[in-house]
């Protein structure tokens, strides 16, 4: 009898010991990573909280608004013609993207919106644009209006003076907004992204229905 008690009393101190260990194991074994949605989903979704309605001038000094270019795609940045270096960069890496395009790029409206209007005029915008892609589309306005752009598509911006410089120039943020026909702001594209990437980004947003 006192054998038959002590083998429960061993069997009940291995079920203990056993599911004491498994508790271990389980709280040291990492959590699998949570699904990532896909870059065709998050294009479809959006980026909530930018844009709106907003009203400038073109390169070729005709008024332009957002219901203008209702029905269109559009890769839009924001610079300055004074720019040394992210400016042009950008602008060259949109054309490859246009051209990675194909015929799809006559789907984009391809913007370039100063964020110093002070000094970009119109004839300034279309003589700076011309030096690199014609299909780019300059725009500017009156300091409120541009300051207006900046706010509802949150661009940063701000004049710095150069020490060595009679002049002023900008620093300001450098993304590049990818806009539906419908007006909702599909995509952020960063500096690191390829314009192969990028292309594979606008196509699967073409795709959807």
């Amino acid at each position: 009898m006192k054998k038959q008690h002590f083998q429960i009393l061993i069997a009940a101190l291995l079920v203990i010991l056993a599911s004491v260990l498994f508790m271990t194991l389980k709280s040291t074994i990492p959590a699998a990573p949570a699904t990532r949605t896909s870059a065709s989903a998050a294009t479809t979704a959006g980026v909530e909280g930018l844009g709106g309605s907003w009203t400038l001038i073109d390169h070729n000094g005709q008024t332009v608004s957002d219901k203008d270019l209702t029905g269109s795609f559009r890769l839009m940045f924001f610079g300055f013609t004074f720019c040394p270096d992210i400016c042009p960069t950008e602008i060259k890496r949109l054309s490859l993207v246009l051209q990675g395009l194909g015929d799809d790029a006559t789907r984009i409206k391809p913007l370039f919106v100063t964020i110093d209007p002070e000094r970009d005029t119109p004839t300034v915008l279309k003589e700076y644009l011309s030096r690199f892609d014609e299909r780019f589309i300059g725009l500017t306005g009156s300091v409120d209006q541009i300051r207006h752009m900046e706010e509802i598509f949150k661009v940063y911006s701000a004049k710095s003076a150069d020490p060595g410089l009679t002049d002023y120039t900008m620093n300001h943020s450098a993304l590049v907004y990818f806009i539906a026909p419908d007006n909702r702001v599909l995509h952020l594209f960063h500096s690191k992204e390829t314009p192969e990437q990028m292309v594979g980004t606008i196509r699967r947003a073409m795709a959807q229905p």
